[in-house]
């Protein structure tokens, strides 16, 4: 069993264009592990892992962590602090689809309390990521594809 998960912690993820790194960022109450996605494919591991942690991420979501690391499938190798740019609560979206495709109204949601929108999302809003929780193929999938929330429509 690896050992418990820290704020802080860099997460190696092996994919088939190379290796990648996210931060775990934040812990929800109800969601969880959050985990902040960096940009980049590396064919060995720098020796200095702020500098990879301290940008903006690509993308944000949620994943089972804890269980990942258990298994073996993903592993931790450092600890850096949150950059500051990184450490406020980021907000998401999410959009309900009706059973006959209908698109419902944009929600955010900033950790806390969520707020419906009655109108399209700004460009801001549309680099928001989108909430939920990301199984280990989908998070890998994203990296390997060069995800990024604003071009995800939904």
């Amino acid at each position: 069993m690896a050992k418990k998960i820290l704020i802080g912690d860099v997460i190696q993820i092996l994919t088939s264009r190379g290796i990648a790194y996210a931060q775990f960022t934040h812990k929800h109450q109800r969601f969880g592990a959050l985990l902040s996605i960096f940009e980049g494919f590396y064919n060995e591991a720098p020796k200095d892992f702020s500098s990879i942690v301290s940008g903006a991420p690509t993308f944000q979501t949620f994943f089972p962590l804890q269980p990942a690391l258990n298994e073996g499938l993903f592993c931790v190798v450092a600890n850096v602090a949150v950059a500051d740019r990184n450490k406020p609560f980021p907000t998401f979206r999410s959009r309900v689809i009706g059973a006959d495709g209908q698109l419902g109204p944009w929600w955010l949601w900033d950790g806390q309390k969520e707020e419906m929108l009655t109108r399209d999302l700004t460009d801001t809003e549309k680099h928001y990521s989108l909430r939920g929780i990301s199984s280990a193929p989908l998070l890998v999938e994203r990296i390997e594809s060069g995800y990024r929330p604003e071009t995800h429509s939904i």
